[in-house]
């Protein structure tokens, strides 16, 4: 039975992924095999990359999904975040990804970014293998930290949908180095309500 069905349904029914909740590191599937791959500081207005990828899904008799469940009620000790609760593995596949020098929407000319930084290497399809978890979730980059807000659902790849570090050009790699894109390799969607937050982070 082909699954690939589940793939499109899971990634492209939320507004985006987000590796972090205020520097707008993130990306968004649509449906049509198409998305949108952001990563910007907004805070220093510091834009490296806003651009459309193409995606597919790679091999579909590989693609492993498990109907999603309730989350189960916390316990008292999972509420004082003394244990982290189970988190169901709701999808795994493989899938095609290809970074474009297409942009979403009309950007300052002047402003350096995609093929600016990047050389060509970053613009060739990889391969990435994923997961989809269903739990309760910090946003990545508040790990370790205190976090107000909290996601449903938790999108993991092997290597980050970001270029490497060698696909940025030399006099990118400081930006690289500090920020860190390569290394960004979980995001988070479906910012969970108020009373589902609960009191820890499942890492």
């Amino acid at each position: 039975m082909d699954k690939s069905p589940a793939v499109y349904d899971i990634l492209c029914n939320e507004e985006a992924w987000q590796w972090d909740t205020f520097d707008r590191h993130n990306l968004v599937f649509h449906r049509d095999g198409t998305g949108e791959v952001r990563a910007f500081k907004k805070s220093h207005l510091c834009v490296w990359i806003v651009t459309i990828f193409e995606w597919k899904v790679h091999g579909p008799a590989t693609v492993e999904y498990n109907q999603p469940k309730p989350l189960a009620p916390r316990s008292f000790i999972q509420t004082l975040g003394l244990h982290s609760p189970p988190t169901p593995l709701l999808l795994q596949a493989s899938i095609e990804f290809t970074l474009t020098k297409r942009r979403p929407r009309p950007i300052d000319p002047q402003r350096l970014l995609n093929e600016d930084l990047l050389l060509d290497d970053a613009f060739a399809p990889r391969i990435l293998n994923i997961t989809v978890e269903r739990g309760r979730f910090p946003a990545p980059r508040d790990y370790g930290a205190r976090t107000s807000t909290w996601y449903q659902s938790r999108l993991s790849f092997d290597v980050s949908p970001y270029p490497a570090r060698e696909a940025w050009r030399a006099e990118s790699h400081n930006m690289v180095d500090n920020v860190g894109q390569p290394n960004m390799k979980q995001f988070c969607a479906r910012e969970l309500a108020e009373e589902d937050r609960g009191g820890c982070a499942v890492m």
